[in-house]
C-alpha cells in the first residue's frame, strides 16, 4: 500500500454562519428577549405577582418551541411562516402559472417564470471572438454567463492527480472572491437518460455503402441495442457578475458595458479550470444552448426532439419560448408542463472530514427519474471582507463556549476551525458560501414517496443533510437550473439579519 493510499486526503473547516446566543438560541431570539426581562423586573418590583407569573410562563412555552420542536434545522415557527405564506400565495392566485396566448403573460409569450420573468438574453463575442450568451436580470443588474465543462471523471486516474485537481478548483474558487464584480457561482450536475440520437447518427453517418450486409446488421443491433444503455451527464457552470457601477452610486452599468468587461475576462476563467478536472474542452454557453437547455428542464419529454434539430442545424427558439406552457407550484412539488419535480436543500453541511469522493453517489443517475440535477451554489465573499468574518465566527466560537464550564467537543472543535480558517486566509486562501439543491424530475408524482427515502440518503452518505424545499419549490427549481440566481440578493431579509435569526 502506498503512502498515498494510506493516509489519503481528508476536507473539512465547514462551518453554519450562525450568531448563537444565551441557551444556545439564536442571537437575535436573546436580544429580543431583553425587553421581556427588563418587563419582569418592572413587574416584580411592583409585586404584580400574577402578571410575571404569566409572563415567565409565556416565554418558558415559547422558548421550548423554539428549541424543543426543532426539526431538520426549522423551527416550528418557521415552518408555520412557510406554510402560511404559501397559503398567502395561493389564494391571491401566484402559485399558478399560465403562459402563451391564452395565459396570463402580456404579450402572450412563453417566458420563464418568478425571478427570471424580467431576464433578458443576449449573445456576445469575448477577446477570442468565441461567442457566449449573457443573462441579463435587470431588477438585481446580475450578468451571467454559463459554462459548459465535460469532465473525465475519476476512472483510471491516480488520487494525487485527483487532489492535485480538488485543489486548483479551490484555487479557483478563491480567485472568484479576488476578481471584483463576481457576486455568485454554481455549478450543475445534470443526469439524464440516453435518447440515443447522437449514437445512432454517429453510426448510421459512419457506415460505407459497399460495406458488407453482416457488419451493416451488427452496426444497427448496437444501435438497437445500447443507444439507451447508459445516461448522459451533463455540467454546467454559472459566474454571475454584478452589473453595479464602481462609483457607488450603485448604477446599472448596462449589458454594453458589462458584455465588454465579460468578454475580457472569459477566456482567463475557461483557462483556470482546465487543471481542476473540468477538461481542456471547457466553452462558453452560446445564446442557443442556454435557450435549448432551459426548455428542456421545464419539459423533459421534448428532450429528443431538441437533440435532434441541435444535430440539424438548431431548434430556432427564442428566450420567450424557453419557459412553461403551465406551472403550479405546491408545497413540496412543482408541476411544469407535462412533468412534476421537488426539490431538496442542504441544511447542514458535513460537520467533520469528508473526502474528494464523497459526493459520487449524490450526482450519480438514479433510476426511476426523467431527470436530476445536483447543483452547488458558491457565493465568494470578497477578499477584503474575509478577515472580518472570520475574525467575527472567531468571537462566535469563543462566545459560545464561555457559556458552559467545561465546553463540549463541538464547541472546542468550532474554536479551533476559526482560529485555522484565520490562519489559512493570512497565506492568501479564500472564504467561499455554499449551499446545495438537489432537483428530480418525474413523468408522476407517484415517484416521490420512494425518492423521499432516496434523495435524503443519498445525502447522507455525503455527509450532506438535506431537506425538501417546502413552500418555495418554484424558486429552488430555478435557483438549481445553471441561470445565475443568486438567492441572498433577491430576498428581502439581509444575509446579516438572517444569520441573527
Amino acid at each position: 500500500m502506498s503512502a498515498d493510499s494510506a493516509n489519503p486526503v481528508v476536507y473539512g473547516n465547514i462551518t453554519r454562519p450562525s450568531r448563537e446566543g444565551l441557551l444556545g438560541i439564536p442571537m437575535g431570539v436573546s436580544l429580543a428577549g431583553v425587553p421581556v426581562v427588563l418587563l419582569l423586573i418592572v413587574m416584580i418590583a411592583k409585586q404584580w405577582w400574577i402578571a410575571a407569573a404569566v409572563t415567565v410562563l409565556v416565554g418558558a412555552v415559547g422558548i421550548f418551541l423554539l428549541v424543543g420542536f426543532n426539526r431538520q434545522g426549522r423551527s416550528i415557527y418557521s415552518r408555520w411562516l412557510l406554510l402560511g405564506a404559501h397559503r398567502a400565495k395561493a389564494r391571491r392566485g401566484d402559485t399558478l402559472y399560465l403562459a402563451g396566448p391564452a395565459g396570463k403573460v402580456p404579450d402572450g409569450s412563453f417566458t420563464l417564470p418568478g425571478l427570471m420573468a424580467p431576464s433578458e438574453l443576449s449573445e456576445h463575442r469575448d477577446a477570442y471572438g468565441s461567442p457566449f450568451g449573457m443573462i441579463r436580470l435587470k431588477s438585481a443588474k446580475h450578468y451571467t454567463v454559463v459554462i459548459e465543462a465535460f469532465p473525465d471523471g475519476d476512472a483510471l486516474v491516480d488520487q494525487p492527480r485527483i487532489d492535485s485537481q480538488v485543489a486548483h478548483w479551490g484555487a479557483w474558487l478563491a480567485q472568484l472572491g479576488v476578481d471584483d464584480g463576481i457576486v455568485g457561482a454554481s455549478v450543475t450536475v445534470e443526469t439524464a437518460p440516453d435518447s440515443g440520437v447522437r449514437l445512432s447518427r454517429m453510426v448510421r453517418s459512419n457506415i460505407a455503402e459497399t460495406a458488407e450486409p453482416f457488419a451493416k446488421a451488427v452496426a444497427a443491433e448496437i444501435v438497437e441495442t445500447m443507444a439507451t444503455g447508459s445516461p448522459v451527464i451533463t455540467t454546467r457552470i454559472a459566474i454571475t457578475f454584478s452589473g453595479k457601477s464602481v462609483d457607488g452610486k450603485a448604477t446599472d452599468r448596462g449589458p454594453a458595458a458589462m458584455a465588454e468587461e465579460i468578454g475580457n475576462r472569459l477566456p482567463v476563467l475557461l483557462s483556470g479550470l482546465w487543471e481542476t478536472g473540468a477538461g481542456t474542452s471547457v466553452r462558453a454557453c452560446t445564446a442557443q444552448d442556454i435557450v435549448d437547455f432551459t426548455r428542456t428542464a421545464y419539459d423533459p419529454t421534448v428532450a429528443t426532439r431538441i437533440e435532434q434539430l441541435r444535430a440539424e442545424g438548431g431548434t430556432g427558439l427564442t428566450w420567450k419560448e424557453a419557459g412553461p406552457v403551465f406551472a403550479e407550484d405546491q408545497v413540496d412539488r412543482y408541476f411544469h408542463d407535462r412533468a412534476v419535480s421537488k426539490t431538496w436543500q442542504m441544511w447542514e453541511p458535513p460537520r467533520g472530514m469528508f473526502y474528494s469522493s464523497s459526493l459520487r453517489r449524490l450526482v450519480e443517475p438514479t433510476p426511476g427519474v426523467l431527470r436530476k440535477r445536483v447543483t452547488i451554489l458558491y457565493r465568494p465573499i470578497p477578499a477584503g471582507e474575509a478577515t472580518d468574518v472570520i475574525q467575527q465566527e472567531i468571537n462566535n466560537a469563543q462566545f459560545s463556549a464561555s457559556q458552559k464550564h467545561r465546553p463540549t467537543a463541538r464547541q472546542q472543535l468550532r474554536k479551533a476551525y476559526a482560529t485555522k480558517a484565520a490562519e489559512e486566509e493570512a497565506k492568501g486562501a479564500g472564504l467561499v458560501r455554499f449551499g446545495v439543491l438537489v432537483t428530480v424530475t418525474c413523468a408522476r408524482s407517484d415517484e416521490f414517496p420512494r425518492l423521499d427515502k432516496v434523495i435524503p440518503s443519498l445525502g447522507n452518505q455525503a455527509r450532506l443533510r438535506l431537506r425538501p424545499a417546502l413552500g418555495n419549490q418554484a424558486v429552488a427549481f430555478q435557483a438549481a437550473l445553471p441561470l445565475g440566481v443568486v438567492l441572498p440578493e433577491h430576498s428581502i431579509i439581509p444575509t446579516q439579519v438572517r444569520e441573527w435569526l
